[in-house]
């Protein structure tokens, strides 16, 4: 076994944990700031006692005189674990001696994740294919006029129905069988590496539409098989979701893509949404969040080097290049050079050629330890290093999709503009939007650098620099 450390950091602002169960006595005068009394201490009262007093998980282990594992386990059971009476009392203590902004600070964790529960983002009703636990799922079915999901309308009009679809409105679609399920999961994914986002968000309604009836007539071992096909095609809504900015739907489709791989039983599924999930609380800068949930969700499937299938050594590199990722967002660079050691171990197990990777939703390969490390380097502001790392992608995995190639020379052309190579950043950027166009378009790192290199461009090739800000549309002309 290759052992690391689990470092659980997950906060109450974390909106991909579905929290519950709380009970609070609260009373309230008008002008009057209010006045807790905890009944009873569950894991996410520690979470939000904890965030009040800015500790680390040593920090408050050692405040409340328990172990660090205790504080991990309370923080990611949340509320299915209910303290003892012996750190119930130290929580007391500890939350009777708060200042009046630790207290207002810890008011405010709970009050945040009051509203989430009450807002039933993440309905689950009995029998409702998704396996979310809170208020009934609403499905409307249409007494006419039946959407039968073949609609071709703008971006916007797809985007709103994937959004009625992920809060449960299903329209009365005809179920598919298993066999079309399988191949939609695939063609699905299809579409995103090969950078075709706009056919991929046309096509995705009526996909998903069709994968919920299935779901929801199904029975026995058929409907674990259909419910883990339905987690996947939601895990690659998400993936599109995260990347035309709409972060929100992004994560509920991750929550209920991660509650059908775990209610189906599909470790290595759930352990790849996780992933992604790691993915969404790093765009919304939640970077310590990030790297401990791609971090544990790691440990939770640590392979064994010499047996581990190729789909398991995948989805393990994977979480892996994601805690690094975030790791490196935070400043600890160290730490994410740790994570891609272990990434190249992973890698060395694996095929060069990407078309035969095990997993329709990973494109973990050898060379993704580099890819990542270009990252960090840059991050560390050791741009040279980025550059020598840039070089081993060149020389690696063959059949790289779209997708993963121009978001890697993108990183590339960030390294370039650090050692001050603007005209081969350039060059870089220009690759990038031929390789993958629409794609490009969507990450914000190619107009941030556009826009830098267009305040230099006295110094560039004009032509090639000003053919990547019109494809971006870049703002800066002078």
């Amino acid at each position: 076994m290759i052992g690391f450390s689990i470092a659980v950091f997950l906060r109450q602002k974390d909106t991909l944990n579905l929290y519950g169960g709380r009970t609070l006595a609260v009373s309230q005068r008008r002008g009057e700031r209010r006045k807790m009394t905890i009944i009873k201490w569950t894991g996410i009262e520690v979470a939000a006692l904890r965030t009040a007093l800015r500790d680390t998980q040593v920090q408050f282990a050692d405040r409340i005189g328990c172990s660090i594992e205790s504080v991990g386990k309370w923080e990611r059971r949340g509320a299915d674990i209910t303290l003892g009476a012996k750190y119930s009392e130290c929580m007391d203590t500890a939350r009777r001696r708060l200042d009046d902004e630790q207290r207002a600070r810890f008011e405010a964790a709970l009050d945040q994740d009051q509203r989430k529960a009450s807002a039933d983002v993440f309905p689950r009703p009995a029998g409702d294919p998704t396996g979310c636990s809170r208020s009934p799922m609403v499905m409307i079915r249409p007494s006419g006029g039946a959407s039968d999901g073949s609609r071709r309308g703008s971006g916007d009009d797809s985007i709103s129905t994937l959004r009625r679809l992920l809060m449960g409105c299903i329209p009365d679609t005809p179920p598919v069988k298993e066999a079309e399920m399988a191949a939609a999961v695939a063609g699905t994914w299809d579409l995103f590496f090969s950078a075709r986002l706009g056919e991929m968000e046309r096509t995705l309604p009526a996909v998903l539409a069709g994968a919920y009836s299935a779901a929801e007539e199904s029975t026995g071992e058929r409907r674990r098989r259909v419910h883990i096909l339905l987690a996947q095609l939601l895990h690659a809504s998400a993936n599109l979701l995260g990347y035309v900015a709409h972060a929100d739907l992004a994560a509920l489709a991750l929550a209920r893509a991660d509650a059908l791989a775990a209610e189906s039983g599909d470790e290595l599924t759930q352990a790849a949404i996780k992933g992604s999930q790691s993915w969404i609380l790093a765009k919304s800068g939640l970077y310590d969040n990030a790297a401990a949930y791609a971090e544990v969700a790691a440990v939770g499937i640590e392979p064994r080097l010499s047996t581990a299938t190729p789909r398991h050594m995948a989805i393990w590199g994977e979480l892996l290049c994601y805690a690094a990722f975030a790791a490196s967002r935070t400043g600890d660079y160290g730490e994410a050079r740790r994570f891609l050691r272990l990434c190249e171990s992973a890698g060395t197990q694996l095929e060069d050629d990407y078309g035969t990777r095990p997993e329709a939703s990973n494109v973990f390969g050898r060379t993704s330890a580099a890819s990542f490390g270009v990252i960090n380097e840059v991050s560390a502001n050791r741009p040279r290093e980025a550059l020598k790392l840039a070089s081993v992608i060149s020389g690696g995995d063959t059949g790289i999709p779209p997708t993963l190639q121009s978001r890697r020379l993108i990183n590339v052309a960030h390294a370039q503009i650090g050692s001050r190579d603007d005209a081969g950043a350039v060059d870089t950027l220009r690759r990038a939007c031929s390789m993958a166009p629409e794609f490009v378009g969507h990450i914000p790192l190619a107009h941030e650098l556009t826009n830098e290199l267009m305040n230099r461009r006295s110094r560039l090739q004009a032509s090639g620099l000003l053919g990547v800000a019109d494809h971006l549309g870049s703002s800066i002309r002078a």
